[in-house]
């Protein structure tokens, strides 16, 4: 305090013009302080304890509010010079308006002391105070976690600002995800918002469809969960059909027509319009409807199936437009992922570590979209000293996929896993992670992505959705001649002979080019032979001639 009071003199300090026009009452704050704490037996210091018990006597002494700001800005002016009691100074002032310069003497400022004109030059001074009393706030405390940062009480219009900030500042530290947690939470609890409640399949639908489908959904109808939500998305096509018509909505040989009508006058494919039919004839049977409206939809079923024989499927004609093999997805993936880094914006970066890592697991394992949004950290996918492991079974035919992954795919896994965060944090980050979705989205709590997200974001790169590598791959098991059908078809999940069989027949484009080298060099030897006569033509040649 001495120290203090002669720099003021000496004009050592900030404010140091107010400060000397009050030097004396300077002085008498400071000794009135140390004479309150040696009779409350406190620290001779100024901290929240000494201040409180010394701002009470002189209420008691019938000090005026007026002459008790004055005395706690001169108070303040001495925390933030000593770095003695600033906790104190920044809770008790309406707002911080402390020098930078100031700021940045403190010593948690020191291994940044080379990005300090960078950081005047990105960033507000109210933006630096609050990092600054973030900054204060952490190191009294053990751990940082989203219950420990959300009793953090900060300048409300510049909280918003603190996870972009401490981000720029410290950009491999795992603090910063658990800052953007509580900001959304805070921005949402600010809004209103609460998490709506998600709806059943068959929300909406009119009485009896609705009864009808709870039904199925409810009891023991022996289908796949997957199975029921065809089911239902058909019977909702039934109802669209027959409230465009003006009809009640209910399953009868009328509003059958009309929803067969609907399908072939909607642009889907043939297969689509089988596969729509048949999941409406499969709801007619289990919810009680007569034989007639079984067998007619049926009738229509089989009829477009088998003209659907002859066309391909929407996947054929997309790798013909656009052909991709398994070295150009391994390379889009890769390229992603080296391109995040240098991504200035942090939505587009986490996108490109994201879509990086979803584009090489399909490469390595035959699973569908939905496998990568169901799976979670933990669970599905577990990190050891040695890699990553999975343990999950496929969203359409439970296939059971499990072991340690291939050692190429950690450090895209990992990329996954820590986003921004460097590889220091990796166990801190995946202590976190544990129980939430792996491809999720930060922004929303780590909630799995859109159902659609993976498709758009691949066929930005790729042209192609994420069920076309999964294409990819059976073309290269398919081409090697050490592995039959069947286990082509174990691998990829096709319990159905009908979809094997496509796939055999349509996955033959590493077989075509063995092929045609394969024939070449048969040409090559079949013209060998012509311009050299074998014994048996030299034989023949003789036959003839004595014929004739």
């Amino acid at each position: 305090m001495k120290k203090f009071l002669a720099d003021i003199d000496a004009g050592k300090v900030f404010r140091a013009k107010v400060l000397q026009n009050n030097r004396e009452a300077v002085g008498s704050a400071l000794r009135g302080l140390i004479e309150t704490a040696r009779a409350r037996n406190l620290p001779e210091k100024l901290d929240n304890a000494t201040a409180k018990v010394f701002i009470e006597r002189l209420v008691e002494e019938g000090w005026q509010q007026a002459s008790l700001v004055g005395l706690k800005t001169l108070l303040r002016h001495y925390a933030y010079e000593t770095n003695e009691g600033v906790e104190w100074a920044l809770a008790s002032g309406s707002t911080d308006r402390r020098p930078l310069a100031l700021v940045f003497r403190a010593s948690h400022w020191a291994p940044f002391r080379s990005l300090i004109s960078d950081i005047e030059a990105s960033f507000t001074a109210p933006e630096i105070r609050m990092a600054d009393r973030w900054m204060r706030y952490r190191k009294t405390h053990i751990r940082v976690d989203e219950e420990m940062a959300q009793r953090f009480e900060p300048d409300g219009w510049t909280f918003y600002r603190l996870a972009a900030t401490m981000t720029a500042i410290e950009p491999d530290s795992p603090e910063n995800l658990i800052l953007q947690q509580v900001q959304r939470q805070r921005r949402q609890a600010l809004a209103g918002y609460s998490k709506k409640m998600p709806k059943d399949p068959y929300y909406g639908l009119p009485e009896p469809l609705y009864s009808e489908m709870k039904s199925l959904f409810i009891g023991n109808s022996g289908l796949s969960p997957s199975r029921l939500k065809s089911l239902c998305v058909a019977v909702r096509r039934l109802w669209k059909a027959c409230d465009k018509e003006g009809v009640p909505g209910a399953l009868t040989m009328e509003t059958a027509r009309l929803y067969v009508d609907g399908l072939f006058a909607s642009k889907l494919a043939l297969r689509s319009v089988a596969s729509y039919c048949e999941f409406l004839a499969c709801f007619a049977k289990r919810a009680g409807y007569s034989r007639e409206i079984f067998d007619a939809l049926m009738e229509v079923h089989n009829a477009v199936k088998y003209d659907a024989k002859h066309d391909l499927a929407r996947k054929a004609h997309s790798l013909a437009k656009h052909p991709v093999d398994l070295v150009d997805v391994a390379q889009n993936a890769y390229r992603l992922l080296e391109q995040a880094c240098d991504q200035d914006d942090i939505r587009n970066r986490r996108r490109d570590y994201v879509l990086a890592g979803a584009i090489a697991l399909l490469s390595k394992l035959q699973l569908r979209s939905l496998d990568l949004r169901q799976g979670v950290v933990g669970r599905e996918f577990k990190r050891d000293s040695e890699g990553w492991r999975v343990d999950l079974k496929t969203s359409k035919k439970g296939v059971p996929i499990q072991g340690r992954l291939a050692s190429e795919l950690t450090r895209y896994l990992d990329a996954v896993l820590l986003m921004d965060v460097s590889e220091m944090h990796l166990w801190t980050v995946y202590k976190q992670r544990t129980g939430t979705s792996l491809f999720g989205n930060p922004a929303q709590g780590w909630r799995p992505f859109a159902k659609n997200w993976l498709w758009v974001n691949m066929r930005e790169c790729l042209n192609h959705g994420p069920h076309i590598v999964r294409t990819l791959i059976y073309d290269a098991v398919a081409a090697d001649p050490s592995l039959d059908a069947v286990v082509a078809q174990a691998l990829c999940g096709h319990g159905n002979i009908t979809s094997r069989k496509f796939y055999e027949i349509e996955a033959d484009r590493y077989r075509r080019l063995q092929g045609v080298a394969s024939m070449t060099d048969i040409a090559k030897g079949l013209e060998a032979e012509v311009a050299q006569p074998t014994a048996v033509d030299r034989d023949v040649e003789g036959f003839h001639s004595e014929a004739k």
